[in-house]
């Protein structure tokens, strides 16, 4: 037999036993591989509905006397651990309109109007505007 045939045979064996090898480091990195895998497979975005309350705060002297809608409901995205911490806070979002005079307004709710946690988005607010009239008293 030459040489490089017996060679051959020997490798085999060898490469047979060098799966068992290290075991005990194979079986954490398989460990750890499957921690990530399941850590990462949680991090899809919810979506969940709000709904929040608008409160006009008028100058001394006026007051506000009607207003199409007195809530708005806000579609928020993210991660479920903050949006579950955002969703169990009662949300009062309140809009300054004392520079304005006695009329009817129409007023953009915008997002940036809500104070969200890192990691939250807005993805919808309806209705995205509210008709108001300011009188004074």
């Amino acid at each position: 037999m030459s040489p490089m045939n017996h060679g051959h045979g020997h490798k085999n064996k060898k490469h047979h036993f060098a799966l068992f090898d290290n075991m005990s480091y194979k079986l954490v990195s398989l460990f750890i591989a499957f921690v990530l895998w399941i850590s990462i497979l949680g991090r899809r975005d919810f979506v969940a509905t709000q709904e929040v309350e608008i409160n006009f705060v008028s100058s001394s002297g006026y007051s506000i006397l009607s207003q199409s809608n007195d809530r708005v409901k806000i579609k928020i995205s993210g991660q479920q651990p903050l949006m579950k911490k955002y969703k169990d806070k009662i949300q009062v979002i309140n809009v300054d309109v004392t520079d304005k005079e006695p009329g009817v307004y129409d007023i953009d709710i915008m997002a940036s109007r809500f104070e969200l946690p890192a990691g939250l988005k807005i993805l919808n607010i309806r209705p995205n505007s509210i008709k108001f009239e300011i009188i004074k008293k």
